[in-house]
Order: structure tokens, then sequence, then C-alpha cells
């Protein structure tokens, strides 16, 4: 159940999307606040500089794996060595058992990067799709909005053409001066009420469904502006720890590796005569 409702989600949101993508291809909107135009070039940024950062970190972490995994490769070395080397036996050992040290504690700080770092790297990324989804909110109310709009605009011309004299009649113009056929298509007195009447109506719906989508816009306006300034308050209050927690784990691994070598030269400091 709960995968078919995860798949319900993801088709409408699917269908939501492409609908967007239709009217921004057929539709550009006339006026635009300034505020969501700007937004939408941070959201664009902000989701392009987290994933340049999240690659980059994890072309780091792969090559600091790549190297744990070779110390691994390293320590068996120095311990198969030392069932040869009598004198340099223990040091060998110690030296293998320094670099296994190193591998596994090297590999749980890349763990706990990879959990802690690089999981509030993709949270603000989602935080990036999610000011995206204001401005696709936004940009549907202010759509709706001017169709409504043009609509009422519409509606006004057409009544103000039935207004006219001859309104709505299609002369036909035939050789020889013969203009009966006009009379075939002079609306009557009925079919103009008719439409005179259907114009009303249409705007009548129009002006009045234009009030609601105004305070609807007004609303959603006040509500993101609020929401927007909170989420850039708190989640760059935690960009900032997420990054000093990085800065961190990496001086755990810089320390790690300084003293797995520090004790690798003790090691290799002891002489062959006091083994």
């Amino acid at each position: 159940k709960q995968w078919y409702q995860r798949r319900v989600r993801a088709e409408f949101r699917a269908k939501n999307e492409g609908f967007l993508k239709g009217v921004a291809a057929s539709y550009q909107l006339k006026h635009c606040d300034p505020r969501f135009s700007e937004l939408r070039t941070y959201a664009d940024e902000l989701e392009s500089r987290i994933n340049a950062v999240l690659k980059v970190t994890q072309n780091v972490a792969a090559k600091q794996r790549l190297a744990y995994n070779s110390y691994k490769d390293l320590a068996k070395t120095f311990s198969d060595w030392s069932a040869i080397e009598k004198s340099l036996c223990i040091p060998l050992q110690k030296i293998g058992h320094h670099l296994d040290n190193l591998e596994g504690a090297g590999n749980v700080l890349l763990l706990e990067e990879d959990v802690k770092f690089c999981e509030n790297m993709r949270e603000f990324a989602n935080y990036a799709y999610s000011l995206k989804d204001f401005i696709r909110k936004y940009e549907l109310l202010q759509y709706k909005i001017e169709v409504l709009e043009s609509t009422i605009e519409a509606k006004k011309a057409g009544l103000f053409l039935l207004g006219k004299p001859e309104a709505g009649e299609d002369v036909v113009t035939v050789e020889g001066g013969k203009n009966n056929l006009s009379k075939m298509f002079k609306p009557t007195p009925q079919q103009k009420e008719a439409r005179r009447s259907k114009l009303h109506q249409e705007l009548s719906e129009a002006e009045e469904a234009l009030g609601p989508a105004q305070s609807d816009l007004e609303q959603f306006v006040t509500e993101a502006d609020l929401e927007i300034k909170r989420w850039k308050k708190d989640k760059f209050a935690s960009l900032k720890d997420t990054l000093r927690m990085y800065a961190k784990l990496q001086l755990q691994h810089s320390q790690q590796g300084a003293q797995c070598w520090e004790a690798v030269r003790a090691a290799v400091a002891v002489k062959p005569s006091t083994i």
C-alpha cells in the first residue's frame, strides 16, 4: 500500500511537472514579482553549488578510501615479511598492526562523513528544490490571474463590438454588386441578444473569480516570504555546523595518519639487538 501511495504521488508530481512545462512553453507571465525571479536564480545557483560540493567531496572520499585500502594491503605485506626476518620480526609486525588500525579507523571516519556530511548536504539540495516548488506555485497562481484578466478584457471587447452597428455581421461581396447573400450571414436580434447574454455571464464569472484568485496570490506571497526567511535562517545556521563538522572529520583523518606514522617510525627505531 505504501509503495502504491508513493507511486501515485510520483505520478501526480510528474503530471504537474508536465503541465507546468506546458505552461512555460505556451505562455509567458506578463507580470512576475522580481522577488520570485531572484529566488529562481538563487535556487538554481544553490542547487548547482551543492551538487558541485558533493561531487568534489565524494571524489576526495573515494581517493581516501583507496589509500586506506592500500594501507591494508601494505600491512599484510609487512606482516608476511616479518615471517622471514628474525631480527626485525617484531618491528615489521608492529608496522603491519599500525597500518591495519589506520585502515579500519579511516574507513569508520569515511562512513561517518557519508552519513553526516553528505546527508546534510543533500538536505540543502532538497531546500533548493523546495524553493523551486514555491516558485512553481507562485507561477500557477499568477498565471491563473492573468488568464482571468485576459478573459475579462476579451469579454468586454466582445460586448463593445456587439454594441456597434452591424456588429457580428459577415458581409459577403459577390461579383456584379450582388450582396443579397450577406443577409444570410447577418445575425438576428435574438442571436445578438443571446450572444450578449452569454458574454455578460462569462464576464461576471471571470470577475467573480478574479478577486479570490488575487487574494490567494497575496496570501501565498506573504506566507512564502515568511517561510523562506525562516528556512534561510535555520538552514544556514545548520550549514555552518555541517561545514565545521566536515573540517573536524578531515582533521581526524590527518591526526590518525600522523599518529600511525609516528608509531611506525618508533617501531623502526628499535635496534635489532634489543628485540
